[in-house]
């Protein structure tokens, strides 16, 4: 995923662990080619900055309405 694409609120999935999670923050230099992101797990309390090269944009049917898919979060889910 390229750095410039990242907006807050997308939906991704960590490359390394297979997990889905949310874009919290804009991307933050931390070399030439590569950028730490701010992610958040779903169904999780857990935050971590993660390369950008790591993420992959989930379709945009699983995307929050905002960047123009139809997701709904699930009751109960933080």
């Amino acid at each position: 995923m390229l750095a410039q694409d990242i907006e807050i609120g997308q939906r991704v999935i960590v490359r390394l662990n297979n997990l889905p999670a949310l874009i919290v923050g804009k991307p933050e230099y931390y070399s030439t080619r590569a950028k730490l992101v701010r992610i958040k797990y779903e169904n999780s309390t857990r935050y971590e900055y993660m390369i950008n090269s790591n993420l992959d944009l989930l379709p945009t049917e699983e995307q929050y309405p905002t960047h123009g898919g139809t997701h709904k979060r699930a009751e109960g889910e933080f």
